[in-house]
């Protein structure tokens, strides 16, 4: 018998997006009706906070239509124990249907369990911080929350629900999180286009849509915020949501070969080498790494200034200080050892080494930190 070919789903075929998404308020009111064509039998798994906000509403809607429902409490990391924890309760009811609720961290533990299982899954985002809701892709960390793999899946999400009025209501923190997140999709497929003599097309629609997202990014996000701050649910911010899960995921689906990240998220990977950092939401890291690759670029310094000043006007001060990190030789170090050959790294076409990046940092630190005392 010939050996069997295991495709890679980075590689092996496009992918685009859920096969259906809603933003809409009160749409979990709606759930089953969504939810039945994909099952009769589902597990719920979310954070506590998560499901004090969506429980009520989608468990009501999937008894009126007769789907039977368990619930797993999600703690901790998108580690491979909480994996396979989920795996195990959906095997036990013989689940049809695997629903993450919450924030990245429940969402991608509960695309990896479906993906090992070959189920469908569904999406409940209650912050939208990051695009997991709609991606085909997650990451995996250790228990004590250091980057161990990336983890490419076969399928995105067969259904996404998100009601923006449970998004408004939670703190804005995580939409601009989300936001710098999302920008890197801009920032990082310009790095990486920059070395492809003949791009292919999915990778000139992913670019192309990037700088639509990085355009409405610029002239909706700080209003979306706001709305946010204030618990306000508004056309901008109902947009921003769309551009921070729908828009992103199309973009990093489309741009197999320049949107998956670059210097930006290998930073993130290599700040998890700090125990400090962990508390850090995603994109906030993500945001700093931004920082630091147009450093690596050699970008013209007005360039970065235009960036960081708009960084502070989300609520993001990109340096050590900024977000709280102990701003010393051995961390810099650290994250320079530990980014230098991750995956993304590797994806910019330029050599990069340790020394360059713990330089990047040291600019990125002295030029951030001096518009903080100039309060520009």
């Amino acid at each position: 018998m010939a050996k069997k070919v295991k495709l890679d789903p980075q590689r092996a075929y496009l992918q685009a997006a859920p096969a259906q998404y809603v933003n809409e308020k009160g749409v979990l009111k709606k759930a089953g009706a969504y939810v039945s064509e994909w099952g009769e039998k589902v597990l719920i798994s979310g954070g506590v906070r998560a499901l004090k906000a969506a429980e009520k509403d989608l468990t009501e809607s999937l008894d009126q239509h007769g789907i039977y429902w368990q619930k797993n409490i999600f703690k901790g990391e998108v580690s491979q124990s909480n994996i396979d924890l989920i795996k195990e309760e959906a095997e036990k009811m013989k689940a049809d249907l695997i629903i993450g609720v919450g924030g990245g961290k429940a969402i991608d533990t509960a695309k990896a369990a479906a993906e090992d299982l070959r189920l469908p899954v569904s999406a409940v985002p209650t912050i939208a911080a990051t695009c997991a809701a709609g991606s085909a892709f997650a990451v995996v960390y250790t228990e004590d929350g250091q980057f161990e793999r990336d983890y490419f899946m076969t399928q995105n999400p067969r259904l996404v629900m998100v009601d923006p009025q449970i998004i408004a209501e939670a703190p804005a923190k995580y939409l601009k999180s989300g936001i710098l997140d999302s920008l890197a999709k801009w920032y990082e497929g310009q790095a990486v286009a920059s070395g492809i003599d003949n791009p292919s097309l999915e990778t000139v629609v992913a670019m192309n849509l990037a700088e639509i997202l990085y355009d409405k990014m610029r002239n909706e996000a700080i209003k979306a915020v706001k709305q946010c701050e204030n618990n306000e649910l508004g056309l901008e911010l109902k947009e921003v949501i769309d551009l921070n899960i729908y828009l992103t995921t199309i973009i990093q689906s489309l741009g197999q070969n320049t949107s998956r990240g670059a210097a930006a998220h290998a930073i993130h990977n290599g700040m998890t080498a700090l125990a400090e950092s962990h508390e850090l939401l995603h994109g906030l890291k993500v945001g700093y790494g931004i920082i630091v690759q147009l450093y690596l670029e050699e970008k013209p310094q007005d360039y970065i200034d235009d960036v960081i000043n708009y960084f502070n006007q989300l609520g993001l001060i990109p340096s050590f200080k900024g977000l709280g990190l102990s701003l010393t030789e051995e961390n810099m170090k650290k994250i320079a050892s530990k980014s230098v050959n991750d995956t993304f790294m590797l994806k910019i076409p330029m050599k990069v080494t340790e020394t360059m990046i713990v330089e990047a940092m040291k600019r990125a630190e002295a030029k951030v930190n001096y518009f903080e005392l100039k309060g520009e």
